[in-house]
C-alpha cells in the first residue's frame, strides 16, 4: 500500500487503521480552543517515516505531508512508499503537468525567513504540492481539492 491510497479515507477505515497499527501511531485531536469557529482536526505524525496526516472534522484524511528532507523532527520519508510522482525541480514538475494535460500553479515566498519556491499540480482527484528550498526538493503534500473536502471526501484515485 502507498500513502496516497489512503487519501480520502475515513480515520476508522480498515486501510487507515492498518497504517496506524503497523506503525503504532497515535491520533491527536485538535479542537477550536479559542472559539474562532475553526473546524476540529485530527493529526497523525510518523516522524520516523517522514509523514504527517491531517483528517478533517468528518475524520476524512484530507492532507498528507511528506518530508523529503529531515525537518521539524521528521526523518526523510521513503519515496517509494508515497505513491506520488517526485520532481527534482519545478521545471520537471511543470513538464510532467504539461505532458499530462494537468493545470499548475506556481509561486515563491519568503516565509519565516526561509525562501521557498513551490508548484502545485491539479490531478483532479487530488492536488500535489512540491516545495523547493535552495534549489532542492524539501517537502511535498497531497491533498483533496476543496470540493471533495466539502462533499465529505471519498476515495481518491491517482496517477503516478
Amino acid at each position: 500500500m502507498k500513502y496516497i491510497d489512503i487519501l480520502g479515507k475515513h480515520l476508522k477505515s480498515d486501510e487507515v487503521i492498518d497504517v496506524l497499527e503497523c506503525d503504532d501511531l497515535d491520533v491527536i485531536y485538535s479542537f477550536d480552543r479559542l472559539h474562532e469557529n475553526q473546524p476540529d482536526e485530527y493529526w497523525v505524525a510518523s516522524k520516523a517515516e517522514g509523514v504527517q496526516m491531517r483528517f478533517d472534522e468528518d475524520q476524512v484524511l484530507n492532507t498528507l505531508f511528506f518530508y523529503i528532507e529531515a525537518d521539524e523532527g521528521f526523518s526523510p520519508c521513503e519515496p517509494d512508499s508515497l505513491g506520488v510522482p517526485i520532481f527534482d525541480s519545478r521545471a520537471s514538475a511543470r513538464d510532467y503537468a504539461s505532458e499530462s494535460g494537468l493545470s499548475v500553479t506556481e509561486g515563491e515566498v519568503d516565509f519565516l525567513g526561509v525562501f521557498r519556491k513551490w508548484i502545485k499540480i491539479d490531478f483532479g482527484s487530488h492536488l500535489h504540492h512540491s516545495e523547493f528550498r535552495e534549489g532542492k526538493l524539501h517537502g511535498m503534500s497531497a491533498f483533496l481539492p476543496p470540493k471533495a473536502q466539502q462533499d465529505g471526501g471519498g476515495q481518491a484515485a491517482t496517477r503516478s
